[in-house]
């Protein structure tokens, strides 16, 4: 333990009163000029510099007065910068780190200086730490310590001696970086990774951290420390000089600095304090202020593209930094292997035998993955790096896209199911490390601008290449059988896959249309004929790749927007697809695509909806698919399991009495419950049923009672009140022998929320409850919603606006009005939409409801009098009612918060 300090303290402000006046306005005064610099939109760098060197100004100045003021005569020390303070960049509300740098750490006149210089600091709530270290414990902790060996490549001399900085600079050189480097460079790799886990792995976070996330400015140090470490750089120009960069390597690292210290200050300035997370709020502001306005595509996006670009280039340089580092091992013949095309085995990675050959023989780049692949063996990180840099010469792409022998094993690749040896998990297939290194751009230049594109949304969780060389990886995974648990129907499908290339080249290139903006499917369509023709696809392929990238929605929306219990609509989607063989494609990419948007986006539920439109779509092209005679069929499949039932009448009647849309619609088993529950309505005004759901994580329930006018506005403003969201509702209606007409109601619900209790049967019977006391007047529907507890803003995560759009269609059904509504989901909005619809005199005959991250997406079949709706000023009518109440929610949700 240090002796305590026998000298007398050093209080500057006793010596000198106004002292602390005097600093307050210094500082008050410089951050004022630095805040207003940010402000006017002066470089990101130059305001951190000017920043750092104010902090020197007082700093120095402090310790040259406490030095003045001590007894410390024969004691040598120096301050030190260190950190973001020693590389002479800080953040507008940066903490800052310095060392006081002592001959003997454990002279009580160096702790007097160090004292006397920080209690003036803090009383003016200046952030920041401090050690007080000799040379040699510097080193011997820096041996240790990844932090403080780092620090030693940052160190900056504010005030002080100044050969005691110097001594600290030839021996980390001396017994650190030369002798050690390898170990060096291992704690500095761990040190990183540890750091991604916590902060993001990826570079693609939709709330990215600015500082310290994967691709962020503590990348960028990774990469200079390395580089200090390997070579004693000190800046760009070493970097060039020393062959650690080529020049456009250095001009884009300089790029990405400059554009995440203009974010980064931008930040701390809006939020008044240290602030490295760049929020949906954030993004929308501060794109706006760094001049992104909306065109093709919003400005916010515009923004966040950039960003992830500089991103992705920076953690790019600092791996392949991190690789170039490290000595080269000298290769001996008994450890490599000549393959005889330009690559070889070398210490049992796969390499180059000349990178030089790259530029002449393009296609070696492929071989050399393709090889690796093969034989899982890892590519060694000197071959990946001259492949990487070659890719990104405009030249070697002309030469690589010219060359027949590069565009067959492109395709090759494409199709390749096996992931590299040793690869990252951001990369699980060869695709994806071709798209990393530059090859796929460079092979396809019209994938470029997809690199970094975003949608700004919570539901698209990554940017537009990533999800496309995702979904291709997807769809590995499958072929490979790895989905059999989660997908097994696509399973089955893919395994007797007959001609893989154009699904594969479709997949890859199906949101290509979104670098054009709007109607990206057909934009995308167009856009990929002539890159499928240069991929050597012949004529009837090529059409198949168009038509699939022109589809790739089509299935989706089908499934889940559309009454795919009507035969009509079944025989329509099936003229529409043509043949099993496009049908089959068209399933397995809308799958790989799905999963691939965000890896919660593939429901169970997603997963039947789709599965069923298939099986329904192949028996429609089979002949089979006549909408009466299966009803028949599936009827009497129904009537077996009714054997020994009591009342079977009273089932038999449900079962003739209900229409053939639920028939075809419904599983088997469902009927069976459903009409039993019927049976077992007896006189009650609604009878509510718990039922088994399509999935683990969604309930099934029943409402059956007497048709009357806003029954399902009752029913979804009692589900809401209790906490559950309705993922689809189908709306039947039976005319009993009785003369009175019966309401049927199917309602797949889930719990909002995480780790809520499940949907028992006490919860049914509180549904039921509250919906009698609602038919009855004794509780009204707002008095429900009125009594949901909204959460506190602080709860609730901000996210992106979303426009509200409500869409009245006459031509997808012939018995119904189709009403589709896309809005921000909100806690009630499905009552609000049903009640808006029974308002302008409409019943809902089948509703399909889902949500994508925080957009709803809600579809209604509605009729008025059971008649389609033809007069155009009532659809009028309905479609501004319906955008009014959904106005008027959004606006009372936000004034409650």
């Amino acid at each position: 333990m240090r002796e305590p300090s026998t000298l007398p303290q050093i209080e500057l402000g006793k010596l000198a009163p106004a002292l602390g006046n005097t600093c307050g306005d210094y500082l008050s005064q410089y951050r004022a000029r630095i805040e207003d610099s940010v402000r006017r939109g002066e470089a990101g760098v130059t305001v951190a510099r000017k920043n750092a060197k104010s902090l020197d100004g007082l700093l120095s100045a402090l310790c040259c007065a406490c030095q003045a003021a001590s007894e410390s005569h024969g004691a040598r020390m120096a301050l030190v910068a260190v950190g973001g303070y020693g590389r002479g960049v800080v953040g507008v509300h940066s903490d800052v780190d310095v060392l006081f740098l002592a001959e003997d750490s454990h002279d009580a006149r160096v702790s007097a200086i160090a004292e006397g210089l920080l209690y003036p600091l803090w009383d003016l709530g200046v952030e920041i730490g401090h050690a007080v270290r000799s040379v040699e414990e510097t080193l011997s902790l820096a041996r240790e310590d990844i932090r403080t060996a780092t620090t030693l490549l940052d160190l900056r001399r504010v005030a002080g001696d100044r050969a005691l900085v110097e001594e600290l600079h030839r021996g980390a050189r001396r017994r650190i970086f030369d002798p050690q480097i390898g170990v060096f460079l291992g704690m500095l790799e761990e040190d990183t990774r540890r750091r991604h886990e916590r902060f993001g792995a990826s570079i693609y976070l939709l709330e990215p951290e600015v500082k310290l996330g994967r691709g962020g400015l503590r990348d960028m140090d990774v990469a200079e420390w390395a580089m200090g470490a390997r070579w004693a750089t000190r800046g760009p120009d070493d970097y060039v000089r020393t062959g650690a960069f080529l020049q456009r390597e250095a001009e884009a690292f300089e790029a990405a600095r400059e554009f995440f210290w203009k974010v980064r200050n931008l930040l701390h300035l809006r939020a008044g304090r240290r602030q490295d997370r760049l929020t949906f709020e954030d993004q929308e502001d501060i794109s706006e202020h760094l001049g992104f306005v909306d065109g093709v595509t919003l400005g916010v996006e515009q923004f966040m593209q950039a960003y992830y670009r500089h991103a992705r280039v920076v953690a790019q340089t600092t791996d392949r930094i991190l690789a170039r580092a490290r000595p080269r091992a000298k290769v001996r013949p008994s450890t490599a292997r000549d393959l005889g095309n330009g690559t070889m085995i070398f210490a049992g990675q796969m390499t180059l035998r000349a990178s030089s050959e790259l530029s002449r023989d393009p296609a070696l780049a492929l071989r050399l993955y393709l090889g690796a692949a093969e034989r899982g063996l890892p590519v060694y990180p000197y071959a990946r790096d001259a492949v990487a840099r070659a890719a990104a010469d405009p030249d070697f792409g002309e030469r690589l896209r010219a060359s027949d022998e590069a565009v067959r094993l492109f395709r090759k690749a494409l199709l390749c199911r096996r992931a590299l040896a040793g690869g990252d998990a951001a990369r699980p297939s060869l695709m994806a490390e071709l798209h990393e290194v530059g090859v796929m751009t460079a092979m396809i230049p019209e994938f470029e601008p997809l690199v970094g594109r975003v949608q700004h949304d919570v539901y698209h969780l990554y940017t537009v290449d990533v999800h496309s060389v995702r979904a291709v990886s997807k769809l590995h995974a499958v072929l490979r059988g790895e989905a059999r648990d989660d997908l097994p129907f696509a399973s089955r499908l893919a395994a007797a896959l007959p001609r893989a290339t154009p699904l594969y080249v479709a997949l890859l290139l199906h949101d290509i249309g979104k670098a054009r903006g709007k109607k990206h499917a057909e934009k995308g369509a167009e856009m990929a004929r002539p890159i499928a023709e240069r991929l050597g696809l012949g004529p009837v392929d090529v059409d198949h790749v168009v038509w699939l990238i022109r589809e790739h929605l089509s299935l989706y929306h089908w499934a889940t927007r559309r009454d795919t219990s009507d035969p009509e609509t079944i025989l329509e989607i099936a003229n529409t697809v043509g043949s099993p063989d496009r049908l089959r494609d068209l399933y397995l990419l809308t799958v790989a695509d799905v999963c691939t948007t965000n890896p919660k986006a593939m429901t169970a539920w997603k997963t039947r909806m789709l599965d069923d439109l298939y099986l329904a779509v192949v028996e429609a092209f089979e002949g089979g698919f006549e909408g009466k005679s299966r009803a028949s069929e599936i009827r009497d499949e129904v009537r077996v399991g009714f054997v020994g039932d009591a009342n079977p009448d009273v089932l038999e009647a449900f079962l003739v009495q209900m229409p053939d849309r639920y028939i075809l619609g419904t599983p088997v088993d469902s009927i069976r419950t459903h009409a039993r529950a019927a049976r077992d309505r007896h006189k009650q005004a609604v009878h509510v049923a718990l039922c088994a759901g399509p999935s683990e994580e969604t309930t099934e329930l029943l409402v059956i009672g007497d048709d009357q006018d806003g029954l399902l506005a009752a029913v979804t403003a009692v589900l809401a009140s209790h906490g559950l969201n309705v993922i689809s509702a189908e709306i039947h209606t039976r005319d009993r022998r009785d003369g009175v007409r019966e309401v049927v109601d199917v309602f797949h619900v889930r719990r909002g929320g995480a780790g809520r209790r499940p949907i028992d049967d006490a919860t049914c019977a509180a549904i039921a409850a509250d919906l009698r006391q609602v038919i009855r007047g004794a509780v009204s529907t707002a008095d429900l919603l009125g009594a949901i507890r909204k959460p506190p803003a602080w709860a609730e995560p901000r996210v992106p606006d979303v426009r509200s759009e409500v869409v009245i269609d006459n031509q997808l059904s012939r018995h119904f009005t189709v009403v589709d509504v896309f809005c921000r989901d909100h806690v009630g909005l499905l009552h609000t939409i049903a009640e808006a619809i029974h308002s302008a005199g409409f019943s809902i005959a089948v509703s399909k409801v889902g949500t994508e991250g925080a957009r709803a997406t809600d579809v209604f079949y509605v009729h008025a009098d059971g008649e389609k709706v033809h007069d155009a000023a009532r659809l009028v009518r309905l479609r501004v009612g319906v955008e009014e109440a959904i106005t008027k929610l959004i606006v009372d949700y936000d004034e409650r918060s």
